[in-house]
């Protein structure tokens, strides 16, 4: 009788237990509400800043994840529409890269041999390309190359400035053109970052080139 009475207490306690487990469930919510309202409360009192900072916080907290964005070039065939562009001139090509879109221009296009200041027909060439990008805000990286013949003179020193003097005309024509300067940068890589060997006269021709990098 005694094993009897002691297995119904330990029973009630047993139910009793599980319908008090609720109450745990309970207060993690009251919590979470509470931290949302204090949340709602300190975005209504703190600026822009600190709101943006706040918010980040809180979607780590509760793993809130954004949706992916298209960028501006996955909205559009800009690819396709500068090719279309580039079609009347000879050796002008786009390529796709991971880091963006890669108009690619042979030098006899912009320059006189061994020089970096762009010729009249060069504004031809850029006038279409940047057209088409003033109506986008993605960043544009401009790389200038040459081939291994080394360069001398007063001014260029070696193909390193050569290649980045073409580069800065570039960029200096498209601010005049009305590119936000924040969009732009330029670089010279010499020789060392050729498409094909310098073997030939065909292959240094190719490895003569600007490059405008539209940037994802």
């Amino acid at each position: 009788m005694n094993f009897d009475l002691e297995n119904q207490n330990n029973k009630n306690d047993d139910d009793r237990e599980n319908t008090d487990r609720w109450l745990i469930s309970y207060s993690d919510f009251l919590t979470l509400l509470f931290t949302f309202f204090v949340a709602l409360y300190a975005l209504s009192v703190i600026d822009q800043h600190k709101a943006e900072s706040f918010s980040e916080s809180l979607k780590k907290v509760f793993k809130i994840i954004d949706p992916p964005i298209k960028t501006e070039l996955e909205k559009s065939d800009m690819a396709k529409e500068l090719e279309t562009l580039l079609k009347e001139f000879e050796g002008a090509f786009v390529k796709e890269e991971p880091r963006g879109i890669v108009i690619v221009l042979p030098d006899k296009l912009l320059f006189e041999t061994g020089k970096s200041d762009l010729n009249p027909q060069s504004r031809t060439v850029l006038d279409k390309i940047i057209n088409k990008l003033k109506g986008i805000r993605n960043k544009i990286s401009i790389e200038g190359h040459t081939d291994n013949v080394p360069v001398k003179n007063e001014i260029i020193k070696s193909n390193w400035e050569l290649s980045t003097l073409r580069a800065l005309s570039v960029l200096h024509y498209m601010l005049e053109s009305g590119i936000s300067p924040e969009r732009l940068s330029a670089t010279g890589y010499g020789e060392y970052r050729p498409l094909t060997n310098n073997d030939t006269d065909e292959g240094k021709a190719k490895n003569r080139r600007v490059e405008i990098v539209v940037l994802r």
